[in-house]
């Protein structure tokens, strides 16, 4: 990064703030800028054939089919984007490509769409595909298809709407079209839009992905397609380019709001240009010099930099024979308005490392140019020995890269343009800056809270896992920047965990899983009205709302009382005087309430015991801080509360419960203070904790210092394991531990549990910088639909996919990513009873007897999968039905595609001819460690915890179709109740909301 000075003009600049991608070779940018500095070919070749008659003379030309292939572009993670299978199955695999790819730009910009405070705009476009067609022709095995469903799913006209409503963009959605330009011109258009107003943050990209690959067939002579399947950009054996497969898009911001909002800047966009090569050309397809170089000239003056500061180009490149030196004398035009220096700016194309991307290949080279940038490094352009003859580079300001060199710039910085021109003479080009220098601001805070969130447990600790081998990689990442990205980068998700980074920094994170999916519930503040360690003082120095409220207090009663207190506040001796420790106790849990409303945190009640009670009392609105510190002085030296000072009561804003009498206050109600005075002299509690267990969603956040309240509510006949009580300074957690630490392990646990955080106050007073971190682990399933020319056997479905059912199912998509019923199908009239099954012998003999009747195999071996051995979806499919015959079972085929062994599916058919009540005891016993368990034990008493129950729910669900949820196993924590939901969703078709309604 550079010290760059910006004057008023950066208004017109853009900032790119994330960038995500996937290339032939690289499943993400990071991976992609490995290949690209190791000067890595990654295209895919065939054998050479010989084309008889396929020489431009008429002779026999030898041909290498060759493209650029995306690994698994047809597997998605369709149920995090709200999809069915079978809406899955419908949409044209680059769509949903390009959907998974913005989360990730956007994730890696640090931009959460639901919380942002604009709205974001999405510009891309794609290319023509053959699925459509595909779909079209297995209609009569999809019943109920539709022509608008193809459309839908497949038109390029709605690849931007789709992203823009499933991930909840309010911004303009414009799909691009401009054959191989599109996502530059996608990114010129967004940039456009930003300085326009119409969006405040843009997605701008394209992709171009084929499923299955494109059948790659000679072209003829015409320096189309590469003959030696290599692209030789500016080589004097170019002779034509390589088809080849991606995605890229990147997340742009006005350039004045990024720095104003800490974003992390990959680069700037200082100015770009679109032209067209009008009639002036020798044909529709033939490129123009005119045409690309007013397009890079113009972006050239939009950007107002002198072109001898552009020390590097991605070129278009495409190693044609016609248009290499087309483009070359182009650039050479532009740059010839400002300079008549020779060789000083380096030139490669990305297309020499994964060929030509199409729809995506500009997103390609403006994202090679992003990470060069960055690193301060111009990889090499490959395959370059001797120059086109038709080019004059010696003469020209270029030289190609042909290796791996540090950049150095023309003045402070480093700028470099990139250019796409398509088919038909649209021409763009940009033109980059690296990103401005950024000083690393120190956190005074003593600890971290980092957070990660996820729709399913599985992907949530893939998540975490990620995560930490990113730390490990890269140590020196400030902790409170990682906090930061994490708090307000990223979408908040059902299942939660978090962690807390103190003394030890990053790399010893010990997560903490949440039990069950997050959800609103009401947060009770408790105050026990005890003293707490001098620790606590430390927060006065980090935590502004605590340091200002304190103040607040101590401002409120006489200096020389104030000065007492603050002494003891820093660990001083007790003085004899009581109104010392009362107004102590007072200023710091009125303090530490601040602090938690500060942090977000809004109580639906507040409770609390002696001088607790008037802290709740002031929380609730009752008092000013210095009526209620009247209230406190004086009865600290009365002894007894005879004379009330004269204050008044006002009503509350928020529900109190006091103890002495066990009722509850509702807002808008007035407590004298009469009443309040009685109430700090209460000792009992029970009535008021009787009421507030009466409702098992509340949470009970003790804000003192010890747990004596939460303790208590623990003990009370009332309580549950669907309850939670949190201690915010707990003895036993505080005793020479770190407050702030103590403090956001509570917090964090409130977060998981569902409650909302304002992450700035958590921040409060410190100006945060986002990081590129790991995103969102997706957790894919293969979703393809073939067409019958494609594929060599009858199955139009990819083989190993989930299984396209056999023509005639009312349901086409009944076996695919979604349960469809309970325990046993629909055409077994009368179930066999539980154990009984075929003939001859185990279930795994059963599997194994149909694995070889079915693949035509006489001996194959338990842990032999089903697919290696040459089963495919539709074989999968009969199988499974027999299965089904045989056993009382419902295995799915999404199971078959999980465990394709015949030992696997042996185990599920065993799992599930058990009765639930044996089988969830058998689980409580492998999960706790135990051989002899009762069904009425509780799975919590008997050691349980949440983190196992989490793997156990999961492995219920994978054994039965039903849902039982977290909540469930707190409400019913006996193996008896488990297995009770379990029969009873059997019997509702698997109804998972069954046991909500149970709970309820």
């Amino acid at each position: 990064m550079a010290e760059i000075e910006y004057s008023a003009d950066e208004d017109e600049f853009i900032a790119v703030v994330g960038m995500a991608g996937r290339f032939p070779g690289a499943v993400d940018v990071d991976e992609f800028w490995r290949n690209l500095a190791a000067g890595l070919d990654t295209i895919d070749r065939e054998p050479a054939r010989i084309i008889p008659g396929g020489a431009a003379d008429g002779g026999d030309q030898e041909y290498v089919p060759a493209r650029g292939r995306l690994d698994a572009a047809e597997w998605f993670d369709a149920e995090y984007f709200g999809y069915s299978a079978r809406e899955a199955f419908l949409i044209d695999p680059q769509h949903r490509v390009f959907l998974e790819t913005a989360v990730a730009a956007l994730e890696n910009a640090g931009q959460d769409p639901d919380r942002f405070p604009g709205s974001i705009g999405v510009y891309g476009g794609s290319t023509e595909t053959q699925y459509a067609q595909a779909l079209r022709a297995q209609q009569d095995r999809l019943p109920g298809l539709t022509e608008d469903e193809i459309l839908l799913g497949t038109a390029p006209d709605f690849l931007t709407a789709r992203t823009a409503e499933r991930l909840g963009l309010r911004g303009p959605a414009v799909a691009v079209q401009a054959a191989c330009a599109t996502a530059l011109v996608a990114v010129h258009t967004a940039g456009r839009a930003l300085l326009a107003g119409d969006c405040d943050l843009a997605l701008a990209g394209g992709v171009a992905v084929h499923v299955p690959p494109k059948k790659i067939a000679w072209t003829g002579g015409d320096g189309t397609l590469a003959p030696d399947g290599t692209c030789r950009t500016f080589d004097a054996r170019g002779a034509g380019t390589v088809a080849s497969n991606g995605v890229g898009v990147v997340v742009l911001k006005r350039f004045s709001d990024a720095l104003a909002d800490g974003d992390h800047i990959r680069a700037v966009l200082r100015g770009s240009a679109v032209t067209n090569d009008g009639a002036h050309r020798i044909g529709f397809g033939a490129p123009s010099v005119e045409g690309q170089a007013a397009a890079v000239r113009d972006a050239q003056v939009a950007a107002g930099t002198d072109a001898r500061t552009i020390t590097y180009i991605e070129a278009h490149g495409t190693a044609t024979p016609l248009g290499d030196p087309i483009e070359m004398a182009a650039l050479t035009t532009a740059f010839r308005a400002d300079t008549e220096d020779t060789g000083f700016c380096a030139i490669g194309s990305v297309k020499t490392n994964i060929g030509h991307a199409d729809a995506a290949a500009g997103a390609a080279g403006l994202i090679k140019t992003l990470l060069a940038l960055e690193h301060g490094q111009i990889p090499p352009s490959l395959h370059f020995a001797e120059p086109n003859p038709q080019i004059d580079f010696t003469s020209s300001p270029f030289r190609v890269a042909t290796e791996l060199t540090a950049w150095e710039p023309c003045g402070p910085t480093r700028r470099a343009g990139v250019s796409s021109f398509a088919v038909g003479g649209v021409n763009a080009h940009l033109v980059l800056e690296e990103a401005p220098a950024r000083a690393a601001e120190e956190s005074d805070r003593t600890a971290q809270l980092l957070v990660f969130s996820a729709r399913t447990t599985s992907a949530l600790q893939a998540g975490v896992d990620r995560l930490s081998a990113h730390l490990a990689e890269y140590p020196g990442l400030p902790a409170a920047d990682v906090a930061w990205t994490l708090q307000q980068g990223r979408r908040e998700h059902e299942y939660r965990a978090f962690a807390v980074a103190g003394e030890d920094g990053l790399q010893e994170l010990v997560p903490v899983v949440a039990v069950g999916p997050a959800r609103r519930r009401p947060v009770v503040l408790l105050f026990p009205g005890q003293p707490g360690p001098a620790e606590a003082w430390r927060l006065h120095a980090s935590e502004p709302a605590l340091r200002r409220a304190f103040t607040t207090c101590l401002d409120a009663v006489d200096p020389e009382l104030a000065a007492l207190v603050r002494k003891v506040a820093r660990g001083g001796a007790w003085p004899a005087d009581p109104a010392v420790r009362d107004v102590y106790v007072f200023a710091l849990e009125y303090s530490l309430a601040a602090l938690w409303h500060r942090w977000g945190v809004r109580p639906a009640e507040v409770s609390g015991t002696g001088v607790g009670a008037l802290v709740a009392a002031t929380v609730a609105g009752a008092f000013e801080p210095a009526d209620a510190l009247r209230l406190v002085v004086a009865n600290a030296r009365a002894g007894q509360f005879d004379e009330v000072p004269e204050v008044t009561a006002r009503p509350l804003t928020v529900p109190v419960v006091l103890g002495g009498e066990g009722r509850r206050y509702d807002a808008g109600a007035v407590v004298s203070a009469e009443r309040w005075a009685r109430e700090a002299r209460e000792a009992d509690r029970d009535g008021a904790t009787a009421h507030l267990l009466a409702d098992h969603e509340r949470i009970l956040l003790q804000v003192g210092f010890g747990s004596a309240l939460v303790d208590a509510a623990r003990e009370h006949e009332s309580f549950t394991p669907a309850h939670t009580a949190l201690a915010a300074f707990p003895e036993r957690e505080l005793n020479g531990a770190d407050a702030l630490e103590t403090l956001y392990a509570a917090l964090g646990r409130l977060w998981a549990e569902g409650t909302a955080v304002d992450w700035a106050g958590v921040h409060d007073g410190e100006r945060r910088a986002k990081l590129p971190l790991p995103g969102y682990a997706f957790e894919r399933l293969p979703y393809l639909v073939r067409h019958p020319a494609d594929g060599t056997t009858e199955t139009a479905w990819t083989p190993g996919a989930p299984a396209l059912p056999a023509s005639g199912s009312p349901d086409p998509f009944a076996e695919v990513g979604a349960d469809t019923g309970a325990g046993q199908p629909a055409e077994v009239e009368e179930p066999a009873p539980t154990g009984v099954g075929p003939a001859d012998g185990t279930p795994l003999a059963f599997v194994l007897r149909l694995f070889g009747q079915a693949l035509g195999l006489d001996d194959i071996e338990p842990d032999e999968s089903f697919f290696d051995l040459g089963g495919d979806s539709l074989i999968g499919a009969k199988l499974l039905a027999e299965i089904r015959e045989a056993y009382p079972v419902d295995i799915k085929a999404r199971s078959l595609f999980l465990t394709p062994t015949a030992a696997g599916i042996a185990d599920l058919i065993e799992r599930q001819l058990v009765t639930p009540l044996a089988f969830v005891l058998r689980l409580f016993g492998q999960a706790l460690g135990l051989d002899d368990i009762e069904p009425d034990e509780s799975f919590f008493d008997l050691g349980g915890d949440s983190l196992i129950g989490a793997k156990l729910l999961a492995e219920i669900r994978e054994a039965y179709p039903v849902d039982i949820k977290a909540r469930s196993l707190f409400l019913t924590p006996t193996a008896a109740g488990i297995a009770d939901l379990i029969e009873r969703q059997l019997a509702d078709g698997g109804n998972q909301h069954s046991t909500d309604k149970e709970s309820r």
